[in-house]
């Protein structure tokens, strides 16, 4: 009963999501805050709090403006993010990049996730969301950033048409020495 209460949850969370999403306009952004629900077991494993994870209209407003997409590409937001390809440390302390298998322009889409501070300080704040190259992707994974893996997922990731050509097998040996990633 609890592992079908928490799937129902999500499913809960990710249309509230979807329903706010198809309203959401540049003259609604200021009203809206997205909730993404709690972090997932494999968020929570990589060290995000076990605190509510949140996406201000406004910043996703920004988002848009900035790396040119449109907001009904984030459809199933909260389920990307709760069970994605791949995790990486982020920039920033506290701060997590989240890989998702939402695809704009043959190119995944990443969200960042930071703790929140201030007011946020009980949330996960969702600070970005944007396309990630293949080879960006690939710099990350070679320089140890990754602190988690759907091996499945990154595998076919990787292999897709839309990686880059003759780091396939590179990326495919790095994941299969990579000692965090985990086959879920």
């Amino acid at each position: 009963m609890g592992n079908q209460f928490v799937a129902m949850e999500k499913e809960a969370v990710n249309a509230n999501f979807n329903s706010k999403l198809k309203i959401f306009t540049p003259e609604t952004a200021d009203r809206i805050i997205f909730s993404l629900g709690n972090p997932s077991d494999v968020l929570l494993e990589v060290g995000i709090e076990n605190k509510p994870l949140k996406l201000y209209g406004s910043k996703l407003l920004k988002k848009i403006k900035k790396h040119s997409f449109n907001a009904v590409d984030l459809m199933n937001f909260p389920k990307a993010i709760a069970d994605p390809i791949a995790i990486f440390e982020g920039n920033r302390a506290g701060s997590f990049s989240i890989l998702t298998e939402i695809v704009i322009d043959n190119n995944n889409i990443f969200a960042i996730i930071e703790t929140g501070k201030g007011q946020d300080a009980s949330f996960n704040v969702i600070t970005s969301a944007y396309r990630k190259s293949n080879e960006q992707i690939s710099n990350w994974i070679n320089e140890g950033k990754m602190l988690y893996s759907n091996k499945e997922k990154a595998l076919d990731y990787f292999n897709s048409p839309a990686s880059i050509a003759g780091a396939q097998s590179n990326q495919e040996q790095t994941l299969a020495k990579q000692p965090r990633v985990r086959n879920m």
